[in-house]
Parts: C-alpha cells; structure tokens; sequence
C-alpha cells in the first residue's frame, strides 16, 4: 500500500508557517503526519496550532525541549530558574506567556507526550524522536557531528525498538538532512517549519518553513521529498504584536532573517533592561501570575541546551 506521510518538526510558535506547510501537505497527498516537537515558543502560537493539527490524521506527536519548558517552568521553576541568567530569563518569559493562553487539555498534551516512538510501516521499522531517544535536547546530531553521532542514534533507537531499526527520523537541529549509519541505514530530518536555519549563507537566505513528505510503498522505502513552503510573514508579524509577544522584537529578527538571539546574551541583556523582564518573570515563578493548565506530579527538570 502506497503512503505519503509528511513529517513535521519546530513550528516554534508560528501559525502562519505550520497553516502554509499542512495545505502543501494535503495538497501533496499525504495520509498520515508525524509532529516531532517543538510546537510553541518563541512565536505567538498556542491553542491554535493544536487545533490545526488536530484537523489532520496526526499519528505521532512528539515532545521537544521547548515543549518540556512549559511544563518544568511553570511548576518547578522557582528551584532552578536563574534571574541573572538572561536566557533563563527570555525562556520563563516566553513560558508565562504561553499559559496564560493554553488551554488545560494542551498544557496536558504538551507535558505527557514522549520524545521517541517506534512505528513500523510497509516491512519497516522506523524510530522517530526529537533529538536522540533518550534525550530531547543537545548538539549531538548537528549535520556536522561526527559518524559516530549518528551510529549512536540507531543504537539507542535498537534498544528501543528491541531489534533492528531501517530508517531514523528526528528534528531539533533545523536542518533538513538526509544520510546514512555506518550499517547504511537511513538518518532523515525534515527541517523546522518556523525556523529553518543554515550555516551556509546563500542557502540561508531562503526563510521559507520547511518539511519532508515521505513515500512508502509495497517494497518499503520509495523516496523522500524535502519541501519548503513560502507564508504570510506580515501576518505573522502582525499576529505577534497584536497580542504583545515577548521579545517581539527577537522574534521579528528571527522571521525576517533567521537569525535567533535565543543564545546571545548580549542581546538579551538589552532587551531585558529596556523592557522589565527580570520582574516579570520573577512574578510568574513566585505565583504573583499563576500559570494556567500545568499539570503532572513535581519533578526535578532537567538541564536543556
């Protein structure tokens, strides 16, 4: 039986790109669609990128480490946030704003999700993370990385999978990839829909959300398509501001020139003493704004790059 199944990762907030990737998808003829983490933040998206994947037939929905945030900030924060820390300070940020939106049933989704599956589809045996399986977050898998990165994905999807594994999916690392282990079995990214990067820059110049539509057939794999999709960023924009996004400003950056200031703490500084983010925050993780929809039983967070 043929499929067509498009593979979706890091919307990070962004409405208008993941609306312009679903209907290229649908056009395309897919039947089935992976989401491999990362749906909200920076962007302005909360409830409604839910709703427009629950519009489609949406058969695997992953956590990533932004995603994890929202849950760990806004029980647990208080222990580990660090106020000096100007990236600790834009991520609890960017999480208040976040719930104050979600609704219960999201916040839910987003907090019991896991961050690996293992699928099997016409004779293959697929594992599908947002990182490695057995972390969500790090640098191990930039296509940069050595061999043995990638070796060493299989072998944690292996374990998984309690057998041998033919094809390795994930997200993260906003680059759409597709290579090889050791063994030549298929590593294959599919990009990021909000914010696609690359460190080559006349490939950089093209901002267009990104995707994979992945064919299966009757002998198993038949090929992958790499998509990028043009979308409203004007509207985008707009939509951010409207509804006064934290760090607009960033996330205009972002949009227009793909350049994220998620890790430049010099930025963050500035914008942290034009505008009181330290307070903000500092409100949120003492209960002053009480976060709405967090749930699950408190747990330690983990540390995230």
């Amino acid at each position: 039986m043929d499929q067509r199944i498009a593979i979706l990762s890091d919307v990070h907030g962004n409405v208008q790109a993941l609306t312009a990737v679903l209907t290229a998808a649908q056009a395309e003829g897919a039947t089935e669609y992976w989401y491999l983490g990362d749906l909200v933040m920076p962007g302005p998206g909360t409830n409604q990128l839910f709703e427009l994947l629950d519009q489609v037939n949406l058969t695997v929905f992953l956590k990533g480490n932004w995603d994890a945030f929202v849950d760990e900030i806004s029980r647990n924060g208080a222990q580990f946030v660090d106020l000096a820390n100007t990236q600790d300070v834009y991520v609890t940020n960017l999480v208040e704003y976040v719930c104050r939106d979600l609704k219960p049933a999201y916040a839910q989704r987003l907090a019991t999700s896991p961050i690996t599956a293992i699928v099997r589809r016409n004779g293959l045996t697929i594992s599908l993370n947002h990182n490695l399986p057995q972390i969500n977050y790090g640098h191990q898998l930039l296509p940069f990385e050595e061999q043995d990165q990638f070796d060493n994905l299989l072998t944690q999807a292996e374990q998984q999978a309690g057998g041998p594994v033919d094809l390795a999916v994930y997200g993260h690392v906003h680059h759409q990839l597709l290579r090889t282990s050791r063994q030549d079995q298929l590593v294959l990214n599919p990009g990021s829909i909000g914010q696609p990067f690359s460190e080559w820059g006349p490939l950089f110049q093209d901002h267009r959300a990104q995707f994979a539509l992945l064919h299966l057939d009757d002998q198993g794999f038949a090929g992958v398509d790499f998509r990028h999709v043009a979308y409203d960023v004007s509207a985008e924009l707009a939509a951010a501001e409207q509804v006064g996004l934290p760090y607009y400003e960033l996330y205009r950056k972002v949009c227009l020139t793909g350049q994220s200031s998620t890790h430049d703490a010099q930025t963050l500084a500035a914008c942290n003493q034009r505008t009181p983010y330290v307070a903000r925050a500092k409100a949120f993780l003492t209960g002053e704004r009480k976060p709405a929809g967090s749930t699950g039983p408190d747990q330690a967070p983990e540390t995230h790059e």
